[in-house]
């Protein structure tokens, strides 16, 4: 049975620097998204992980019985959009599926996952290609209250490259279970999208 870890094969996309910010172009994959609104230790956000974990386990079962293969279920994405004026946040949570994940896969895997989820929230599940092109990304280790000093940093890196932020929104990639991690072992990797200079 062939075996493939996914966070490794795309190490330079899932274990970044985490001394230095750096430019990466990344290429288009297939996510699971789910978009929601609410903080992280709402229950909204945790509804969201309880329904595309199954979801993602339930594929991994199946690629493994008809493909002869056998992957890691990648780390948790979030795609933020915050307003830290009025501090609400919207959100799109995020699993990156291996192209043996195919949309009929995925629409046999939810009637498998639908006696074990949220059926309405199992429905607003999304089967897409998200392409994010070149960003500036950074492996932030410790606390999550120091990531806006690193996404600061981020930023100084991407304009003196010639690029700028158009949105200070970012995605991040939690690499640990922030339930079961001391926070000074916590490790995320931070993206944020850039656009050239004009």
């Amino acid at each position: 049975m062939l075996k493939i870890d996914h966070r490794k094969a795309l190490k330079h996309l899932y274990y970044p620097s985490s001394k230095i910010p750096a430019l990466v172009d990344v290429p288009p994959m297939n996510f699971l998204m789910l978009d929601g609104r609410g903080k992280p230790d709402g229950s909204a956000f945790q509804q969201a992980a309880s329904t595309l974990y199954p979801l993602a386990y339930t594929l991994k079962f199946m690629v493994r019985a008809e493909c002869d293969m056998d992957y890691h279920v990648m780390p948790m994405e979030v795609r933020w959009r915050v307003n830290r004026e009025k501090k609400e946040f919207g959100w799109t949570m995020m699993l990156m599926q291996p192209e043996e994940v195919t949309a009929e896969r995925v629409a046999a895997a939810r009637q498998r996952v639908l006696p074990k989820v949220d059926a309405a929230a199992l429905e607003r599940v999304r089967f897409e290609l998200f392409t994010e092109g070149i960003c500036v990304q950074f492996l932030h280790i410790g606390p999550y209250e120091g990531m806006d000093a690193a996404l600061e940093r981020m930023i100084v890196l991407a304009e003196s490259q010639g690029y700028t932020v158009p949105f200070r929104n970012a995605h991040d990639i939690y690499l640990n279970d922030a339930r079961k991690t001391k926070p000074e072992n916590l490790k995320a990797v931070m993206r944020l999208a850039v656009i050239p200079k004009t």
